[in-house]
């Protein structure tokens, strides 16, 4: 991935070079594309819209076999790679305002329940993408039939979060929004080495830095989310593996016990580690059965 995308007489580029007009994409409100993937059950009409929202450092077309799995169900899933993530425009791991990865999906689902109205639109999110969709589910809390949050960065740990550590990240945000801070420790996505190493090779994913300027955003939005939980009123499927040393298990557990809603579910997978739908098998089959059932227990 590259910091900007080419435009030429026949239109935008991504990152790679190809063509937006050769993909399927939105433009956002910014005016920046976004690179988007649809995966249509093939023998039904959808009977219901799921959105997969990723984390950061990854891109959406790593969901394959979740969004297969939904589509055997009539279920039309639904993703688009963030700003500054694969095949989408925009400056990698940086974002100035982490609004606007909720405004884009939120944008991205409005298109898509207009487009298949009368079913029910469900969201999933892995990690950053856990928070991006509770955030949208706060803003919108009528908008989905569900809310499915897989190891959501909900909490920053504490040993990360003293007063002069804050006070610096900022600082440093500030006067150089776009030094790399930290790189993602592929180890603790997965325990499945074959799964680490194809994440390690992905040539869309980001492999460089975060920059200081998204963490001291990506921190705000969990702020957020502490502040506002006892108002998230969306039916809730939450997971986490007891093994997770990226995001906080406990932050998981303050959204669902705070969520002033009654069909929630809380389920945490013993050994398994940040990424639950990237784990050994049948630990990942039994995660995905999970979602799938949850799903259409509720269309």
């Amino acid at each position: 991935m590259s910091a900007d995308s080419g435009t030429s007489v026949d239109g935008p580029k991504t990152p790679q070079g190809v063509f937006y007009s050769k993909l399927p994409h939105l433009v956002n409100s910014t005016g920046q594309y976004l690179f988007c993937k649809y995966w249509e059950p093939q023998e039904q009409t959808p009977r219901a819209l799921l959105m997969i929202v990723h984390g950061v450092a990854e891109h959406c077309q790593r969901y394959e076999e979740i969004a297969t799995e939904l589509n055997q169900e009539g279920v039309l899933v639904f993703a688009h790679d963030h700003v500054g993530h694969g095949q989408s425009q925009g400056y990698p791991a940086d974002i100035e305002n982490f609004d606007k990865y909720v405004q884009d999906v939120l944008q991205h689902a409005d298109k898509m329940r207009g487009a298949h109205p009368g079913i029910p639109l469900f969201i999933f999110g892995q990690s950053m993408g856990g928070t991006i969709s509770t955030l949208a589910s706060l803003e919108r809390p009528t908008l989905f039939a569900g809310v499915i949050l897989s190891a959501p960065g909900i909490m920053v740990a504490p040993e990360s979060d003293s007063r002069w550590q804050r006070f610096a990240a900022k600082g440093l945000a500030f006067f150089a929004p776009r030094f790399g801070v930290a790189k993602i420790n592929t180890h603790l996505l997965s325990r499945d080495p074959v799964k680490v190493k194809a994440i390690e090779e992905d040539p869309l994913a980001w492999h460089g830095r975060i920059c200081a300027r998204w963490g001291v955003q990506f921190m705000g939005a969990m702020e957020r989310i502490q502040r506002e939980a006892t108002t998230f009123r969306t039916p809730l499927l939450a997971l986490h593996g007891d093994k997770d040393k990226v995001a906080l298990l406990d932050g998981t557990k303050f959204l669902y016990e705070r969520a002033t809603v009654a069909d929630k579910q809380l389920k945490i997978y013993p050994g398994l580690y940040h990424e639950p739908l990237f784990e050994l098998d049948p630990d990942a089959e039994r995660v995905r059965r999970d979602i799938v059932t949850w799903v259409t227990e509720r269309i």
